[in-house]
């Protein structure tokens, strides 16, 4: 089960689809996280799910609550932050301190991209208390405010930006996978009953999932958006397309399904920076190296 459909989880849908999951003897049902369920590590709780793809901040955060454990990532689906902050008009001399005071919708379905946006702004030296932010809204209804003029500037994951673009009406600014490098962003989950009980199908799905990775590190943009294209109906070939190359050029996803410590400690950093957590949580306690 996914979160939200976006071309950010490409690897998943490359594992799907081209059947790497399949030639490993896996009968897979996949489906996107239903309204019911505010997240799919809420669904694996309820059992609606085996493995889930999830932000593993989610974990952290549980854990910094008093959670004595949590669901174990086990394979890393995205190695960058997948979001983009647009620009109303055109802006080529783009400088973050303009964003000082400026009108923002900031993604609202998640904490982390917002909280990976702010690493962003303090990196830059800039106060996010001091943009005026339009939240609450849902992916469609913030691209329509945006369309409406209502801010400067949106903050989009693809093919939503690449909409954007190709309208003219957003223009790409930042790239936060590009400003934040290398965090442990996206990844695989099950419950520790799970893995320990179904080793053998666990192994197996990151085996598939592993050889998806190799596929997708090798392939071109035009053969991925055509592996991927049934998952996205509704948006043209060509600005799936884009949406892939952009992703790809920036190393957005791995090459191999191990989840390394330093990444995971990337993703700290900014969820302290954001006051999503007050104490650093064990790598191990998150984080299952068996598999991958």
């Amino acid at each position: 089960m996914e979160t939200f459909r976006t071309v950010f989880y490409t690897p998943i849908y490359v594992s799907v689809a081209g059947g790497f999951l399949r030639e490993e003897g896996l009968d897979v049902t996949f489906s996107t996280c239903p309204a019911q369920y505010p997240h799919p590590l809420s669904a694996l709780k309820h059992g609606q799910a085996d493995v889930v793809g999830s932000g593993i901040m989610r974990c952290i955060i549980a854990l910094d609550w008093g959670a004595e454990s949590v669901p174990l990532h086990f394979a890393e689906i995205n190695a960058r932050d997948g979001f983009f902050v647009l620009s109303r008009r055109p802006n080529p001399d783009f400088t973050w301190d303009v964003l000082n005071g400026a009108t923002v919708i900031p993604v609202g379905f998640s904490p982390m991209p917002w909280a990976s946006f702010q690493y962003a702004l303090r990196k830059h030296k800039i106060d996010p208390n001091s943009l005026t932010l339009i939240h609450g809204l849902s992916l469609d209804e913030a691209v329509q405010a945006f369309q409406q003029n209502r801010a400067a500037y949106i903050h989009l994951p693809e093919p939503a930006a690449e909409q954007l673009i190709a309208a003219g009406t957003g223009h790409l600014v930042s790239a936060l996978g590009t400003e934040n490098g290398h965090i442990a962003y996206s990844s695989f989950a099950a419950t520790s009953e799970f893995l320990n009980r179904e080793s053998d199908t666990v192994h197996r799905f990151v085996r598939g999932f592993a050889r998806a990775l190799g596929w997708l590190e090798t392939s071109n943009e035009t053969e991925i958006a055509d592996a991927i294209s049934p998952f996205f109906t509704e948006t043209p070939k060509e600005l799936l397309t884009q949406s892939v190359a952009r992703y790809k050029a920036q190393g957005t996803w791995p090459v191999h399904p191990a989840l390394e410590q330093p990444e995971y400690e990337g993703l700290q950093d900014i969820l302290m920076g954001a006051g999503l957590v007050k104490e650093r949580q064990p790598y191990e306690k998150v984080v299952s190296r068996e598999f991958a």
